[in-house]
């Protein structure tokens, strides 16, 4: 009787310690909807590995921003099927906002962030006056989280991008 107690008792907590995928904020999920639905194909495929890897089946990439980018255009296939869109430099000049489209590769200045310079997947405007625009961001610094959907400031985009 004892032995099937802790038998029920290691499962439950197997069963407890398991990952779940995450959820994404509510507020966020109109947009990547609208960009998935009118991403190019190859924004789709970014898009789509991009969320897999950190929200349906959560991956922790060891390195930085620019490592983690890296891992979804490479398990989206465009490893080495990229081409640089607009390449500026971090003080100048910038990319026009139209040359941006979803599952793009952006390098940018971080606003929220001390001015850091910045690596991320962009997905869709949320207020395109204000240059304010959702994300997937990974912090690097040896997170031990997968990359999240945030809001940023892309008024200083200085690198696009894109697989081909």
């Amino acid at each position: 009787m004892m032995r099937y107690g802790l038998i029920g008792l290691s499962l439950i907590l197997l069963l407890s310690c398991s990952s779940r995928p995450r959820s994404v904020p509510k507020e966020y999920v109109p947009t990547i909807n609208k960009a998935i639905k009118h991403a190019t194909p190859v924004g789709k495929k970014v898009l789509n590995t991009a969320h897999s890897m950190s929200y349906a089946n959560p991956k922790v990439v060891r390195g930085s921003c620019w490592d983690y980018i890296n891992a979804i255009y490479i398990r989206s296939g465009y490893g080495y099927k990229k081409q640089t869109i607009f390449k500026g430099g971090k003080s100048g000049p910038y990319a026009p906002i139209y040359s941006i489209e979803s599952g793009d590769w952006l390098y940018h200045i971080n606003h929220e962030y001390r001015g850091a310079e910045h690596s991320g997947i962009f997905i869709g405007w949320i207020d395109l006056e204000h240059r304010k625009a959702l994300m997937l961001s990974y912090r690097g610094m040896g997170s031990s989280e997968p990359a999240r959907y945030q809001v940023y400031t892309l008024s200083h985009v200085y690198n696009i991008k894109r697989g081909f």
